[in-house]
């Protein structure tokens, strides 16, 4: 029985993986980013010297919330079990794309003559953190 959990999970986990691989255009990538209702945040720094469609970006972006919608409706499916195995997998691989993000160049201009620092939150807006007009 527990090689057949394995294998359930390692059959999900190569389901997103070839998912992932084939990526949509980055034009379409930014849509279904839009859609998934990030935002983000400057912590620290100035965000209009910085390329938000950059490329590694996007596709790093759209990869972690694209794992998010996997997550989120295969979870439910699993058995006790699974869903322990399935919650590590997913999380080193949540973990692994916020380091991703974490080596993004995002500045438009590479010869800066200074080093700034740009911290920024990504998070996705939820229906209680929408604003009321």
């Amino acid at each position: 029985m527990r090689k057949k959990t394995n294998q359930d999970v390692l059959r999900l986990v190569s389901i997103f993986q070839s998912f992932v691989k084939n990526k949509p255009t980055p034009g379409r990538m930014y849509e279904e980013i839009q859609m998934m209702r990030f935002k983000v945040k400057p912590l620290q720094g100035n965000l209009t010297e910085v390329n938000l469609r950059n490329q590694k970006f996007l596709e790093t972006l759209w990869s972690l919330g694209k794992l998010d919608e996997f997550f989120q409706k295969e979870y439910p499916k699993l058995s006790f079990k699974n869903k322990q195995i399935f919650t590590k997998i997913f999380d080193d691989l949540y973990h692994k794309y916020q380091q991703d993000l974490n080596k993004i160049n995002l500045y438009q201009n590479k010869f800066t003559r200074q080093n700034p620092v740009l911290e920024i939150e990504i998070f996705k807006e939820t229906d209680n953190q929408k604003k009321t007009n």
